[in-house]
Formats: structure tokens, sequence, C-alpha cells
């Protein structure tokens, strides 16, 4: 057994390799790939000798027969059948090898539900098990996972703030997390065959540390904020794209789902969803804070200087209904412009503008930002998972950390009615992710009007996605997003922010969202059978579908990004409203959140002031300290012998 004490000394040791993974499938894998390649080869030499040795007018019938008979009846006739076979065998082979190549090479990269089941593999459980994980650190140095002996002498995988970043690390069942994707076999640490069958040590990534861009103090502060709700925030430095900040609540505790009963209750429990990290996946309507985008495509053609007279509302042709705003009428009344009615929040205006900008110029802005801007909504790769957003060091992190894509309809099939609800994010924009949106605010908050690539990994440079706006495009658009904030429906929430000396911009967004009845028995959502007739009344059909509460829950936004002269923050915040009916709003419930985590932010050094040292609680003592550390070897729990760095690492 490895001394796993010396995880915590500088002197390093000869160490017992890893044990080697059984041969008996290697061996069978290698015999199947010089089988395929055998018969390969064989059907190759096959059809060139067939092609070179191709005579038309082999003799297969008698002399005397008429010329056109013989050769019809020749060697190419006679062969036809047997040549279509034997393409048949050829596409047949090449269609398994394929089957086979997908799922051992590309599989773990493009199938979301391939990488949630990995942990099934035996091979898999064991690589992962077999040696002991880096430890991760946030910007500052404090350990977010990293080992400790515990009280039986066992080695534990420890996660100080556990919960808190629960979605972002992941466990070793379900999707992949930061977890598995450093360390695991997304990680790219499966040995390949000829290195089994040779006994070779595979040479693991496992024992390199990672230090995140998450900050611990942000990050516990917004699981402070969250408590109680159920919604997601996630926070970036507009500038360079660093994630400061991202969690979904409710959330689980790591160490619970090492249980497998746990993890199926969590997994079954439709209601709660702990296991759904909001922030990257679900879908929410944007609502007002959609405006945003809008405000974006008429700067980026010239037509911010559109200006509507609202009183009355706005009525297009064709479409049967009259746009108001919040209070049945206009909040901002008259003849207005483009940062009247961002500052009060016009539906009237903006749902104007969308029908002014058209389909195919919100498409163009939608994929700068990121969005899925689709033509139809026949479904076809809408929802898809979108890792490209990412700035990492591999496909793995990209991969479990991929959000979902949002999407809009959006094109030059777009009609005049569909626009007018697109326009203040309703209808078909109704498919957003707070990770989209805060994406979609830091566009404003950089200095040049960039969208860069978000990264929670500290040791990357920065990369851009798309260059939206321009410098002075950006500057202008802050101005009216700190007009929210200063006299606009941001500004009762702001006052603390006002009053500590801090100038912010924002967007407040309220929405309405459906939510289906669940069935207290199954957990599932309630479904009814709905018959369909024809006009003599017959029964053509039926079919069943989800149950719904009357009323509609109503879920707030805020968009935030501070200081107003040099962005380093910008968020999103989601609340989900806590039933159907009940009144819930972005300006009065989303925005206070973002107000308290700007504080928080200008507490912690961000806007250039002197950090309010704070005593954080440290992790439980690793004791002994590693000075002190026995050479005895403790038992690792659940874990193979394991050589891990020489290396000396702090206590936490």
């Amino acid at each position: 057994m490895t001394t796993l004490a010396y995880l915590f000394f500088q002197t390093p040791t000869p160490s017992v390799p890893p044990p080697t993974p059984e041969k008996l499938p290697a061996w069978l894998t290698l015999i199947y790939l010089i089988s395929i390649g055998v018969v390969g080869l064989l059907l190759l030499l096959s059809i060139l000798r067939a092609w070179f040795s191709r005579s038309p007018s082999a003799a297969t019938a008698s002399d005397n027969l008429p010329k056109d008979v013989r050769r019809r009846l020749g060697a190419t006739a006679t062969n036809r059948g047997l040549r279509v076979w034997r393409w048949l065998f050829a596409l047949a082979a090449i269609f398994i090898f394929g089957f086979h190549v997908y799922w051992a090479r590309y599989a773990a990269d493009r199938n979301p539900k391939f990488q949630e089941m990995t942990y099934k593999d035996l091979r898999n459980r064991r690589l992962s098990e077999s040696t002991l994980r880096g430890w991760i650190y946030d910007r500052k140095g404090r350990p977010l996972a990293y080992y400790k002996k515990n009280n039986q002498g066992e080695i534990d995988r420890e996660y100080p703030m556990d919960a808190a970043l629960a979605h972002i690390f992941g466990s070793d069942r379900g999707e992949p997390g930061l977890e598995r994707a450093l360390f695991g076999t997304e990680g790219g640490v499966v040995p390949e065959v000829w290195q089994i069958i040779r006994g070779e040590t595979v040479q693991q990534k496992l024992n390199k540390d990672y230090k995140l861009t998450i900050d611990l103090d942000l990050q516990q502060a917004v699981v402070d904020q969250l408590k109680g709700n159920h919604g997601a925030v996630a926070m970036f430095n507009p500038q360079t794209g660093e994630v400061l900040a991202l969690y979904s609540n409710p959330s689980y505790s790591l160490k619970a789902v090492d249980d497998e009963a746990t993890w199926l209750k969590l997994d079954n429990d439709r209601k709660e969803k702990p296991l759904l990290n909001r922030a990257l996946r679900e879908y929410y309507v944007p609502g007002s804070t959609f405006k945003t985008v809008m405000m974006y495509t008429a700067f980026r053609n010239g037509m911010q200087g559109t200006r509507f007279t609202t009183s009355g509302g706005f009525t297009p042709p064709g479409c049967g209904k009259t746009i108001t705003d919040d209070n049945g009428g206009c909040e901002a009344c008259g003849n207005i412009g483009i940062d009247q009615a961002y500052q009060h929040s016009s539906n009237i205006y903006f749902s104007y503008l969308g029908t002014q900008l058209g389909g195919p110029k919100i498409r163009d802005t939608a994929k700068l930002l990121g969005l899925g801007a689709y033509d139809s909504v026949s479904g076809e790769g809408q929802g898809r998972r979108e890792p490209e957003i990412w700035n990492a060091s591999s496909k793995a992190i990209q991969n479990a950390l991929a959000p979902t894509e949002s999407w809009l309809k959006a094109g030059p099939h777009s009609t005049r009615c569909e626009l007018m609800y697109e326009g203040y994010g309703q209808g078909y924009a109704s498919q957003m992710t707070p990770f989209q949106m805060a994406m979609l605010i830091s566009v404003a908050a950089n200095l040049d009007g960039r969208l860069m690539k978000p990264k929670i990994e500290m040791d990357r440079a920065n990369e851009m996605f798309s260059q939206v706006l321009s410098r002075d495009q950006a500057a202008e658009i802050r101005h009216i997003m700190n007009m929210v904030t200063e006299g606009g429906t941001g500004t009762s929430a702001m006052a603390p922010v006002m009053a500590a000396g801090i100038r912010s911009g924002g967007k407040t967004g309220t929405a309405q969202k459906d939510v289906p009845v669940i069935d207290p028995k199954t957990g599932e959502p309630q479904k009814k059978l709905v018959t369909e007739h024809d006009f003599k009344g017959n029964i053509i059909g039926q079919h069943y579908e989800t149950v719904f509460y009357d009323k509609k829950r109503s879920d707030a936004w805020y968009l935030s990004f501070a200081p107003l002269d040099k962005p380093v923050i910008a968020m999103a915040v989601l609340l989900e409203g806590p039933g159907p009916g009940i009144s819930f709003y972005g300006g009065k419930n989303a925005a206070p959140i973002a107000a308290q985590l700007i504080l928080k932010a200008n507490s912690l050094g961000y806007f250039g002031g002197t950090a309010n040292q704070q005593p954080q609680p440290n992790p439980p003592s690793a004791s002994p300290s590693p000075r002190n550390r026995p050479s005895a070897s403790p038992s690792p729990r659940n874990r193979s012998s394991a050589s891990p760095s020489p290396r000396r690492r702090p206590t936490p």
C-alpha cells in the first residue's frame, strides 16, 4: 500500500504504480480490430481483382447464339447480382465499424446521455478511484476541494462549500461536472488498448491542482441571498469573462449523493428539481430584460433614434391585440425615445421597435450574443448544448459546463405579430437561461462592446466570442442602463448602492410562466386525456396533455453591472415566483439581491477600494499538520493503491 502521507511531504519517495486494468477485454478489443482490418483488406482486394479481371464477353453461352444474346449472358450480367450483395456487405461493415468508432471515440464528447451514464462503467470507476485527484482552489488560493484524513484514518474528499458548488463540481453520478472533467474519464485518462496489453502505466493528470476564477466569498454571498428561493445567479467579470459566482437553488450535498438511494430520490424530485442547474440549463421567459437585445440591435443598425407615441398603446395591423404597459396604459407616455422607453420599461415602445427592426436584423444581433436564432420553430437544433461558448483548456470542461442554448425565432419569415411579442421578451423569445442573460448584459458592461467567452480556469488567457457593439455604442448604452437605477424601475432597490457611492446600470424584468400541477403520489406532472372530435362530433383521436395551474407563476429578473465607469462585475439574478398567481417583480424581489451582491463585491475590494478583512470560516483541520504527519499509511476508503503528488500542500 502506497503511503498516503506522501500527500503532505516535499521529499519524493518511490511509489507503487496503480494496478493495470484487466488485459482480457483489451486482447478481445485488439482481436476485433485486427479482424475488422483483415475483412476490410480482403474485401478491397476482391474488389480490385474483380475490377482488373472483368471481361464482359467471357464465354458463358454457346457460340452459335446471336452476338447480342451472348453479350447479355456474359460475365457482367451473370455477376451483377453478386456485385450488389458485395456492396451491401461493404456498406454494412462500414456502418457497424462507424457505430463502434462513434461510441468509443466521440460519444464521450458529444452524447450527454452517454456522459451521464459513464459512472456505471466499472473500468471508469476503477480508474477514477485508483489515484488521488488534485486540489481545487478559488481565485484567492483557498481550497474548494481537497483531501482530509478522518477519525478512522481514511482519506476523504472534502468540499468546504459542498452544496454551494455542487452543480459546478458534479458527482460521479449523472451529468459530469468539473470533478469528472478535470480528473475522471472525461479528462482523457482512459488507457489505450496497447498500453494495457504491454502493462504500461497510464500517464494520469489526476495530481494536477487547479485554481478557479470563482470567488469563495461572492459564491457564499449568492448562496445566502438565494436562501429560501428557487432561482439562480450568474456573475462575470465583463472585461475578461471570468466567472466569479455561479449558483442554482435548491442544490444538493455532494456527500449525500455517494449513496445511490439518495441520488435516485433527488433525481425523481420533479417539484424541487435539486439536481437541475437552473443557471445553465433551465429556460425562463426573459420579460423586459429582453428589451436589451432590441436596444443592441437598434444601435447596431443606426436605429437608436427611433421614436414612438405611446399614448393609446400599440396595435399592429392584423394582430388583433393592443400592447400596453403593466399599468394597462403607458408607463412613459407621449412621444418617447429609446432611452426613456428602456428607463421606464415601455412594452409599447419596444413592441413597436421589434416590428421596425425586422427578423434578419434581430437574428444577426442574437447570433453575436451566443443566442440561437431560427427562422422556424420546427425544433431542429433548438435546445442543444452549447459547449463552444466556453473558454476552456479541454472539451471535457466545455461539455461539463455547457449551457443549454437560449434561442428565439428570428429571420426573414418572422411575422409582424411575432416580432411585436418578442420586442418586449414574450412569444418566441421565451427560452432564456440566467447564464445567457448574464452574458447579455456583459456586452454593454465591456468597455469595448465585446462579448468575452466565459472562463472558469484562472490560468486561461482571455478570449473574445464576438464584437457586438462599438466602444462608443457600449458607453451610450451603459448611460441608458444607469438611468434605470437612477430614476427608473430599479431606483428603489439600488438606493443602498447609491448611498455607498457606487453608480451602476441594470434592467428589471417580470415574466409569467405556466406551471404544471405535480401529482403528490407520483411526483410527476399530472396528465389529462384529451379527446379530439370532428365537426360531426365523432372521435378522431386521443392524447394526453400536461395539466397546468389556472394562474401563471411570476418570475423576477434583474440584470446588473457595476461600477458604471469601468464595470468589473456583471450579473443576472433570476427568482422563480413562490407560486401561481402570487405577485413577484424584478424591481421588488430580484433587484435587491443584486444590490447586496454589488455591496459585497465592493467590500471585497473589487471596485478599487481596500477589502474589508473579515474572518472566513476555515474547513475542518486536516490533523495532524503536514510537518508533523506520521509516516504510517492510512487506509483510503474505496480507493486502491495510489501515488499522490509528493509536493507539500497547504493545510486547509
